[in-house]
């Protein structure tokens, strides 16, 4: 059985980054949109709900990579996602991670709906 993935052997991995950075860019607008509008934590409008489906979708395309890329089962592939999250939502200035349009990753490539 391979060794698991690290997280810095992902961050590394341009497919990894750019699917994490979606995920950590719709985190962001939701996160903005939490902060002006409190009463969506418990009533979730339309608006919101799509973010997070399509922060799942992303998120869902990365761990499927990697459990593909590295054959690693689901428990370590959300691990080192986290790891790697994590670091992403760290190091890279908030301001950087706005400036992608939200339209951006607002909708998945059509070749990546359905995988």
């Amino acid at each position: 059985m391979p060794a698991a993935p690290r997280a810095r052997q992902l961050r590394r991995d341009k497919t990894v980054f750019s699917l994490l950075m979606n995920v950590v860019r719709l985190h962001l607008e939701e996160d903005d949109r939490l902060a002006r509008q409190p009463q969506l934590r418990d009533f979730p409008d339309a608006e919101l709900l799509q973010l997070q489906q399509v922060a799942d979708q992303w998120l869902g395309l990365a761990i499927a990579y990697i459990m593909q890329k590295h054959k690693c089962p689901m428990p370590t592939a959300l691990r080192v996602i986290g790891e790697v999250q994590a670091d992403l939502k760290a190091s890279i200035p908030a301001a950087e991670v706005r400036a992608v349009p939200l339209s951006a990753v607002l909708e998945l490539p059509a070749e990546l709906q359905g995988r």
